[in-house]
């Protein structure tokens, strides 16, 4: 589960009317998750209005996404949270055949936040997201529907999410083929792996080394100031 800091940092989204994902903005938190309506599937998932442009490409099942968001999970958090920076979310989808998971949860959890995010679930998504990667797949076990259902509420959904998964599964294979092997605009990387993090348009060196939330912080810190 989430340190304190990300809980407490969290909570400060819903004071931020900013959720959309592509160029349609959301409603309040709804009752049900809308059904997609055609949508750009590149634009992502979009929280918080903050000046920095924090842009994340990453997979449920990538363990080295998961790695990451234990390094700069409550620090992004923060950020969005205080109103520093904007995150935007582009989920990938294809680190579940490469597993060998046979339960497709990549498609499963980005469809998930899709929906969250649809429903106008703002303030749920960064921990919705942190615990999509804290649960990926195992050897001895895969998360059910049901148990990211649970995971959407432990986040703090609210709104009926019952259908989200199989309502924007299409939509989550969509933007996961829309980007894999094409340019981030702005930048001479081509998605071709995860995590890919970019920064204010530069793209940021993930190492896994200890150095990386520091280093995270300070490149948001540096991009503040500018």
């Amino acid at each position: 589960m989430f340190g304190s800091s990300r809980r407490r940092m969290v909570g400060c989204l819903a004071l931020i009317p900013v959720v959309t994902i592509v160029a349609v903005a959301c409603s309040p938190a709804a009752a049900t998750a809308p059904s997609p309506a055609p949508l750009d599937p590149t634009a992502g998932i979009v929280v918080g209005d903050g000046a920095v442009d924090i842009q994340l490409w990453s997979d449920p099942s990538c363990p080295h996404c998961m790695s990451l968001d234990e390094a700069i999970g409550d620090d992004l958090a923060a950020f969005v949270g205080d109103g520093t920076a904007t995150w935007t979310l582009h989920p990938m989808t294809y680190v579940s055949a490469k597993r060998g998971d046979v339960t497709d949860y990549s498609t499963r959890a980005a469809a998930l936040l899709l929906g969250v995010a649809a429903a106008g679930e703002d303030d749920a998504l960064l921990p919705l997201y942190g615990l999509i990667q804290q649960n990926q797949v195992t050897a001895d076990h895969s998360p059910s529907d049901e148990e990211l259902l649970g995971f959407a509420a432990t986040a703090g959904a609210t709104s009926d999410l019952s259908t989200a998964i199989a309502d924007y599964a299409g939509l989550a294979s969509a933007a996961n083929d829309a980007w894999l092997g094409k340019p981030i605009p702005g930048t001479d990387q081509v998605v071709d792996h995860v995590p890919l993090l970019v920064i204010d348009g530069t793209v940021f060196e993930v190492r896994e080394n200890g150095t990386d939330a520091a280093r995270f912080a300070a490149a948001v810190a540096e991009a503040a100031a500018d």
